[in-house]
């Protein structure tokens, strides 16, 4: 017999959807009806909130959540398709997916211990002792300090992840969705009832084993009609079983090289923060300068800057530019700002952005040649060929980096020997000393000036066009665009050879160069790449899975009718139990299915109906009548069902049951798999369970009216969540018998505050104000 006892009784500032409890620590994810995520621990102080992301023109709710195993991950779905992965201590999104269709239900699974002679080791990851260590990016552009615990290689917070896991996302369009670690994209199943009968399929709970092979999904479908029907289906998926080892090797290589990626992405965003806007000053400046010559037909500023550095006198106008427009203090402060920005972006290209893409590469060669394993790898679709193109991107990456490294000691080389040219010139203008070091320019210094005017200032006036300098050469690596001044490479030998000899090219040992693209291009071109070349499961698994069974729970109902659906994995038996009312809740009864998949056998299920129809009330040890609100699987043995017990007409009462299943287990009979038009609700018989429940395992919650319950066996906890949507009863399950008397006096206090909270509005408000706060 076990017992519980209420804990907590809690107000909420908005209405509650969804509840989730973490598997290994004292927190609760919470759903909102507006699309925000909440996390609250055991004593319900909120941890951290994730705001909605909706907009006045479209809602976008919450419709699943699940935790990783370890419980340091949790995924939320959203309407619109895209599905968050955010840490458990700081809510950072730490991968994002988008499945572009409606998300219905999650089910994060991780694998349960293989036994020493089944476990096959097959690769050691030794990166660690070839790559160094990216520390994340800091406000300073610098290298980061070593005392920082996260590195880029543990971006997606996979480290310790031993065992696979593999988050499954049912979807509106009746498709299923299979991630390794939330993040690799493992396969896809998709779902038909009857293509002829045109039905609209969608799924509204999955479940899957922990050895992987048995994946349960329960359906909803609409015919021509708007009738309603519902069915649980499973499939045998051998692919992640027989592969286990090599998809987990795969997907941890993935997070890998999705860290780097992450780490490269934040790195550009840092390159474009630090690029700063100066040289387009600089740029209008003279574009104005260019109007106002252009208007008075007296040439162009080239020819006035060619003039004054071989002559060493200015015109009249632009003797009135430097010293009025640009000014001394003005080019000082430009070239300090165009130093500053290009050394930031230099650190950045050649200790960040050179270094991960040196990683990345790294990484994708181990892919490559794990590829190029067949045998080991060949069974879940990794191709050689797609994995060498991401290879070859990686370098082009890599040489566009490199490229602009070149850029900036080149433009900076130029800036130098400008500036300081014309701020000698500007200081003799102003009949100012001009100190030594400025003064004395030598013939490199002139020609530097004289290249940088040839290169830069000789564009022809156009009234349509923002300038007629391109002084900033930069900038335009940071678009998602070509490049309107591409780096000349005509000189370099190595370029002329490749032109010379197009099969060293296509020997595939050559990384391809592309001059008129972007480092911003190439960044998404890479992208692309990669995602063609880890996708090769994906449509593997597809073409290997198998249906075991489907039954029909429910059909042609004129309303839609979601069942309370719950699923269980006995890692002893290697059964997958479900438990499913029979309609919408309240309801009369529920069906427990469990189902085993067994290599190269049919599977056998098996099913029984539970009804509560002479239970016994626990306030007045008489009959009563019952029904089904919620139910959720507490343990393999036990199961926490949510009851309203009707006293009158109109008064009811919400019931706590723990219930264990247990003594069920000889009363399931077994279901026919050849029937082809099998209802739970017809051939199922349904069994009064009223005499398998102990005295003591279910208890009245007065005064209050019940919803929806979520339970954590591991934390013996259970959470109800009461008709308003903004109140919450926590209970501590499994007490002992001593502690009744603490419990009965909580009750009654509980109960007289929520008569004065009644009687008062201004009260309840304050109430559930200080309650937030705690």
């Amino acid at each position: 017999m076990s017992s519980f006892r209420q804990m907590e009784q809690r107000n909420i500032n908005a209405e509650i959807a969804l509840m989730e409890w973490n598997p290994t620590l004292d927190l609760i994810a919470l759903a909102t009806v507006t699309g925000e995520v909440l996390l609250h621990r055991l004593s319900w102080h909120k941890v951290w909130s994730i705001p909605s992301v909706s907009t006045k023109d479209k809602t976008v709710l919450v419709t699943a959540l699940a935790w990783r195993p370890d419980g340091k991950i949790l995924a939320y779905a959203y309407d619109n398709g895209k599905i968050t992965l955010c840490d458990v201590e700081n809510s950072e999104a730490v991968h994002l997916l988008d499945v572009h269709c409606g998300v219905t239900s999650l089910a994060w699974v991780h694998c349960m211990q293989l036994k020493d002679d089944e476990y096959r080791p097959i690769y050691t990851d030794r990166s660690k002792e070839f790559l160094q260590r990216h520390f994340t990016l800091s406000k300073g552009y610098g290298t980061g300090s070593n005392k920082s615990d996260e590195v880029a290689d543990d971006f997606k917070r996979m480290k310790g992840q031993k065992d696979l896991n593999i988050l499954a996302i049912g979807m509106e369009t009746g498709a299923v969705h299979l991630h390794a670690f939330g993040m690799f994209p493992t396969g896809y199943i998709e779902v038909y009832i009857k293509p002829e009968s045109q039905k609209k399929v969608r799924v509204i709970s999955i479940a899957m084993s922990q050895d992987f092979r048995l994946l349960v999904v329960m359906l909803e479908t609409k015919d021509d009609d708007d009738n309603y029907s519902y069915f649980y289906r499973s499939y045998y998926v051998s692919l992640i079983y027989d592969c286990m080892e090599e998809i987990k090797i795969v997907s941890l290589k993935f997070g890998q090289i999705s860290s780097l990626l992450s780490y490269l992405s934040s790195t550009i965003r840092a390159i474009s923060e630090a690029w700063e806007d100066i040289l387009l000053e600089i740029d209008t400046k003279l574009h104005n300068y260019a109007h106002q010559k252009h208007s008075l037909s007296e040439g162009s500023i080239s020819d006035d800057f060619l003039e004054l550095l071989m002559f060493g006198h200015p015109s009249d106008s632009l003797e009135k530019f430097l010293m009025h427009d640009l000014t001394e203090s003005g080019l000082k402060k430009f070239g300090h700002s165009i130093e500053l920005s290009y050394s930031n972006i230099q650190k950045l290209v050649l200790k960040r952005l050179q270094n991960v893409s040196v990683s990345l590469f790294y990484h994708l060669n181990e892919l490559r040649g794990m590829a190029m394993w067949t045998e080991q790898f060949g069974p879940i679709g990794l191709e050689e060929s797609l994995v060498h193109k991401a290879v070859l991107a990686t370098g082009s990456f890599l040489l566009k980096a490199t490229e602009i490294q070149q850029v900036i000691d080149n433009s900076m080389k130029n800036f130098k020997a400008f500036f300081r040219w014309l701020y000698s010139v500007i200081l003799r203008l102003s009949d100012e000393t001009v100190p030594y070091e400025i003064s004395k320019l030598t013939q490199q210094d002139l020609n530097f000036v004289a290249e940088f005017l040839k290169e830069n200032f000789t564009i022809e006036y156009d009234d349509n066009k923002k300038t007629t300098v391109k002084l900033e050469r930069v900038a335009q690596y940071l678009k998602k665009e070509d490049l309107a001044y591409p780096a000349i490479s005509n000189r370099n030998p190595w370029v002329k050879f490749l032109k010379d000899n197009p099969c060293v090219m296509e020997s595939g040992l050559i990384f391809p160069n592309y001059p008129e693209k972007s480092l911003v291009t190439l960044f998404a071109d890479l992208r692309k790449v990669i995602d063609s070349a880890v996708k090769g499961p994906w449509t593997v698994l597809y073409d290997t899975v198998r249906m075991q069974s489907s039954y029909c729970i429910g059909k042609k109902i004129n309303v839609q009718s979601l069942p309370a659906i719950s699923h269980i994995f006995c890692t002893t038996t290697g059964y997958l139990y479900t438990a499913v009312t029979n309609s919408k809740p309240p309801c009369s009864h529920f069906y427990v299915i469990r189902e085993k998949a067994t290599a190269g056998k049919p599977s056998v299920v098996e099913a029984i109906g539970v009804s509560f129809e002479h239970l016994q009330s626990p306030s007045t040890s008489t009959s009563a009548k019952f029904s089904i609100l919620d139910l959720k699987f507490y343990n393999k043995d036990m199961l926490t069902v949510l009851l309203v017990e009707e006293v009158e007409a109109d008064r009811s009462f919400p019931v706590l049951l723990q219930f264990c299943i247990k003594p069920l287990l000889s009363e399931l009979k077994a279901v026919s798999s050849a029937a082809a038009h099998f209802s739970l609700q017809d051939d199922v018989p349904v069994l009064d369970a009223s005499s398998f429940v102990e005295k003591g395992n279910h208890k009245r919650l007065e005064s209050t009216k019940a919803l929806k319950v979520a339970v954590s066996g591991s934390r013996k906890v259970s959470c109800i969540l009461l008709s308003s949507r903004r109140q919450v009863r926590i209970f501590e399950m499994d007490v002992e018998e001593e502690d009744e008397e603490e419990e009965t006096e909580l009750e009654e206090s509980i109960m007289k505050d929520e008569k004065s909270i009644q009687k008062s509005p201004i009260g309840n408000r304050a109430e559930q104000t200080d309650g937030i706060a705690k």
